[in-house]
């Protein structure tokens, strides 16, 4: 079971982690350094710690150890959305996602009994792999002139505690920030969110569509989520992430009534964003250039998200554990100082198959894309068959795009291909090329070119829209 560290604040006195260090520390330590009992006994720890890096050394571990990592801790849960964490990951670093979609229904009939008693019903269950994805460092020096000066004023241990803790918790505070506000991007610019259209400046109406939202995703439904599974978010599960300045533009009261939450519940709810169109792409730049962790923001991906106004998701939906959060230190001799490096590891995905809405302004298109492009990122060949996987690139930023699903033709069941949902074709010797149908945002697509054996990995297949069904005009104007 993932577990969250408790936030515990630093309360002791520079006297007492003087003490508990000393309390703590080796034999030789505590013969070498006195116990303090009064301020003016603080510089003569100072004069011992600094005339001896063996002991200097002993004293800035314990104090990280013991102190600065506990500040730490707590700090990285310390971010606007840490409620939506779903904890400390002990063992392992993939999690596997399960669900299992309601159970079919039909008639009953006396006359079918024989033919039904031992044929097996399989249970249509589903799983989404997370994986740890995120892993970075974040080093701070100490040098021997700031233990120096730690010790001449009463208060130095712990403003340099401070000093060391702040740049360190700071920057995983905002990273993890940016990493929430960096799923809600990815995935509504891709069309994983129910897309619905309100007025810019019509509160009045928008509050309605607010309500009607979260009252509809009470009930049992598969229209909110981009796998398309029946599921349902109470209301003590639902979310709410509106921008800084069109939330400025309700009053409380107006919104907590339009979600049915009293102002307490619902502003314990709510989390505002600075800017949908923004992000800040360059802290991330490194990481970007060293490791394929993590993709940056498009122009095309930010213009889409200046129309969202709002946005109603289900606590499951984000799925983000931490999986080490670790201080390792070093000293330099050469150098005559320390470097401390806090290593964190995160897995930062999101689920499936848990609801999401997003309100957007008059002007934001709905219409699904004319067309995608699919990878054939996997060939294998064997005796059997020929098994090609299709992996849709969607690229394309826009609100209606969401799970790609490859449908199982006749054309595919006469020349005795198999089309798997998720884009595995298993192709038989000597089979006919075929034509692959899919679905994405309830549009129905066609392969340009025909599929077959011949094709190699890397090449690159592109669907074109052939109708534009009816779930997808549903997708209307409110």
């Amino acid at each position: 079971m993932p577990r969250k560290i408790a936030v515990t604040n630093l309360q002791a006195s520079t006297i007492d982690i003087l003490n508990v260090i000393r309390q703590n520390a080796s034999a030789e330590y505590q013969q070498m350094v006195p116990k303090v009992e009064t301020e003016k006994e603080v510089c003569k720890v100072g004069d011992v710690l600094y005339g001896y890096p063996a002991l200097a050394n002993q004293f800035l571990n314990q104090l990280l150890n013991r102190i600065a990592l506990v500040r730490v801790r707590s700090a990285v849960f310390n971010n606007p959305y840490k409620d939506l964490k779903k904890g400390y990951l002990e063992y392992g670093e993939t999690i596997e996602e399960v669900f299992v979609n309601i159970a079919k229904v039909r008639e009953f009939s006396v006359e079918k009994a024989e033919e039904r008693e031992f044929k097996r019903t399989l249970p249509d269950v589903r799983a989404a792999f997370h994986i740890m994805n995120w892993q970075v460092q974040y080093p701070v020096t100490i040098q021997d002139e700031d233990l120096r000066l730690a010790f001449t004023s009463l208060n130095g241990v712990q403003d340099m505690i401070a000093r060391i803790v702040d740049s360190v918790y700071t920057a995983a505070e905002y990273d993890e920030f940016l990493l929430f506000k960096y799923l809600l991007i990815k995935s509504i610019s891709h069309g994983v969110a129910y897309p619905v259209v309100i007025s810019p400046t019509n509160y009045e109406n928008n509050a309605v569509n607010f309500r009607a939202f979260s009252n509809l995703l009470t009930f049992m439904s598969t229209e909110y989520n981009s796998a398309h599974v029946h599921n349902v978010s109470p209301r003590s599960d639902q979310y709410i992430f509106m921008d800084a300045m069109y939330n400025a533009q309700f009053d409380v009261s107006v919104l907590s009534a339009a979600f049915n939450m009293d102002k307490a519940d619902f502003m314990g709810r709510l989390h505002l964003i600075d800017s949908w169109s923004t992000f800040d792409n360059e802290r991330f730049e490194e990481i970007r250039k060293n490791s394929d962790m993590i993709d940056p923001i498009t122009d095309a991906e930010l213009e889409v998200m200046k129309n969202v106004k709002a946005v109603i998701v289900d606590a499951e939906f984000f799925q983000v554990y931490d999986n080490l959060n670790k201080f390792t230190e070093k000293y330099v001799a050469s150098g005559m100082y320390w470097n401390y490096f806090y290593n964190t590891r995160k897995t930062v995905s999101f689920s499936p198959f848990s609801n999401i809405v997003a309100f957007y302004a008059q002007e934001a298109p709905i219409e699904a894309p004319a067309s995608f492009t699919a990878e054939i990122d996997t060939k294998s060949t064997g005796e059997n068959a020929t098994v090609l996987t299709l992996n849709p690139q969607n690229d394309n930023a826009g609100i209606s795009g969401g799970d790609v699903l490859y449908s199982q033709g006749q054309a595919a069941t006469e020349a005795g291909v198999g089309v798997q949902p998720y884009g595995a074709v298993l192709m038989p010797p000597n089979s006919a090329a075929i034509k692959v149908t899919a679905t994405m945002a309830g549009a129905t697509y066609e392969s340009a070119v025909n599929i077959d054996s011949a094709l190699e990995q890397g090449s690159t297949v592109t669907f074109n829209k052939v109708a534009e069904p009816a779930a997808a005009k549903t997708r209307a104007k409110r």
